[in-house]
């Protein structure tokens, strides 16, 4: 059941153009989390990112089923800095919904082998500024308030809804075989952070969309 739903929403999201905003004001700033390096997740496709960055091998770092595809890429520096771009069913495994920074600590054996990149470095951020190395009263003044705190694990989450466009909606009635009475995508985006020494050391942003 799970995976006929994932499928279908994967269709419904590449019908049109994109989603329409309509999330209320106080949630733009937090939307600022979805874009880094000149993509943005809901948006951006793993061909744009290897466009501008090189090729670099898809991966499925879990077993499930329906695990998204990521591609990575380590700096060319020194700092051992990652960046790995996502795509999952929220994105029909091909737009991004999530991308994830790394410190040049302990890696994941998923993430040892990574081209390298002069784009990726150390300085990555999001457009809302959050960035390696922040300590834990600026990441705060950043997101505001955690939603759940782990030891130096910290996940922060907004709720939003954005409206179909009209071929969606449509491609909703037909898919459901019912008219879409309730023509909005619930959006949750959440940010994971590691903490070190109370310094950012990892970071991962989500953007999934369901209905």
């Amino acid at each position: 059941m799970l995976r006929k739903f994932v499928r279908v929403l994967a269709v419904l999201l590449t019908v049109g153009t994109g989603l329409s905003p309509g999330q209320p004001q106080s949630s733009l700033s937090f939307a600022a989390n979805l874009k880094i390096m000149g993509f943005e997740l809901g948006k951006s496709t793993l061909a744009d990112v290897e466009a501008k960055l090189g090729k670099s091998p898809v991966k499925k770092c879990s077993h499930d089923e329906e695990t998204s595809k990521e591609v990575c890429y380590v700096s060319a520096r020194d700092d051992q800095t990652r960046v790995v771009f996502e795509a999952g069913f929220s994105g029909g495994w091909k737009r991004l919904d999530g991308y994830k920074v790394m410190g040049g600590g302990s890696v994941e054996r998923c993430y040892r082998e990574c081209p390298r990149s002069t784009e990726v470095t150390s300085e990555a951020q999001a457009e809302s500024g959050l960035k390696l190395g922040l300590g834990r009263e600026q990441l705060i003044a950043l997101l505001g308030a955690p939603m759940h705190v782990q030891g130096n694990n910290l996940n922060f989450q907004q709720q939003s809804r954005q409206t179909m466009t009209r071929k969606q909606a449509e491609a909703a009635g037909r898919t459901f075989k019912s008219p879409a009475i309730d023509s909005y995508y619930d959006v949750q985006d959440s940010v994971d952070v590691t903490l070190a020494g109370s310094k950012v050391v990892e970071f991962e942003v989500r953007h999934v969309v369901t209905y």
